[in-house]
């Protein structure tokens, strides 16, 4: 009995020692995924994957590495931009508790993280084939060193930043069928208009902390309510305007209509803003964004 006493108090602090260092390892990781803004990153690698499944893919090898190669290179690119912006996230109530600025985590782990997640994801989507890998590295690049420098700039970072932000879905379907065709051409003109209402609507509900950051990311000055709601309910009509355009290229009646009642839809929540400006409403805008790309797709699918 006293030899079983001696071992538990020899093993105690041992075993108490491992356990705290499993969960500072734990916590660590949760921080290093933090940067990889898992929320954003999931609609994204949703868009390529639909984007797969609507040029035909079978089997679900391809899915897999589309999945963790497109997460992987859309983290690295979020963790590139969270360490160049980290100054600025500090200014910004929604941001000051993100782990860079927060000092929970390093320049130096941040940028690790961001090179180890890029290369990783280049490597899997180069396990479809290499030109789709370079696609991926296209995105990464614009997203970093284009848009990212032109937050400050104007509106233009809308423009440059719509460019990656609509790139998934044809890296999605390259990976399947590499040709260009009018469908794809339609896919990216959906995606890339998507991008401008969704920057903005963002952009007008944090408009205060974008302008303590030094940000502009609204087409005309925070100050200028009513030009930038009138830009709002423009950009969110053009999603029915480019759903029309695919009657011209000749794609399925179905799929058109479907696109084109789902921008509907959307633009009479934007109507609805213009006319009772609330940030209820801005909210709800944006929650029917989000659930237009989503439908979208799954309707697309279904309609294939």
């Amino acid at each position: 009995m006293p030899a079983f006493s001696v071992c538990i108090s020899c093993e105690t602090p041992l075993m108490a020692a491992l356990i705290s260092l499993s969960l500072s390892f734990l916590h660590k990781l949760s921080l290093y995924f933090q940067l990889t803004k898992p929320r954003l990153s999931i609609v994204v690698v949703f868009s390529a994957v639909m984007g797969a499944m609507l040029a035909g893919m079978e089997g679900w090898e391809g899915v897999v590495w589309l999945l963790l190669g497109g997460y992987a290179i859309t983290g690295a690119a979020n963790a590139a931009n969270q360490v160049w912006e980290r100054e600025s996230d500090r200014l910004m109530e929604r941001t000051r508790g993100r782990p860079l600025p927060a000092g929970l985590v390093s320049v130096g782990e941040g940028l690790g993280v961001s090179v180890i997640l890029g290369l990783v994801g280049v490597l899997m989507l180069g396990a479809l084939r290499w030109d789709v890998a370079a696609w991926g590295f296209l995105a990464w690049a614009l997203y970093v060193l284009a848009y990212t420098p032109l937050k400050r700039k104007g509106v233009l970072a809308v423009v440059v930043g719509a460019l990656p932000g609509a790139l998934p879905p044809v890296i999605g379907y390259w990976a399947v069928r590499p040709e260009a065709t009018p469908f794809l051409g339609w896919l990216f003109l959906l995606q890339f208009l998507w991008q401008f209402p969704h920057f903005w609507v963002i952009a007008w509900l944090a408009r205060e902390d974008y302008a303590r950051a030094g940000f502009r990311m609204l087409p005309f000055a925070y100050q200028a309510a009513e030009k930038n709601r009138l830009a709002l309910l423009l950009s969110v009509w053009a999603l029915p305007v480019g759903a029309v355009t695919g009657f011209f290229w000749g794609l399925p009646e179905g799929k058109v209509v479907w696109a084109l009642l789902l921008g509907l839809g959307v633009g009479m929540w934007a109507w609805r803003l213009l006319r009772t400006p609330t940030r209820r409403n801005l909210r709800l805008l944006l929650l029917s964004l989000t659930g237009y790309l989503t439908l979208l797709y799954l309707g697309l699918w279904l309609l294939s």
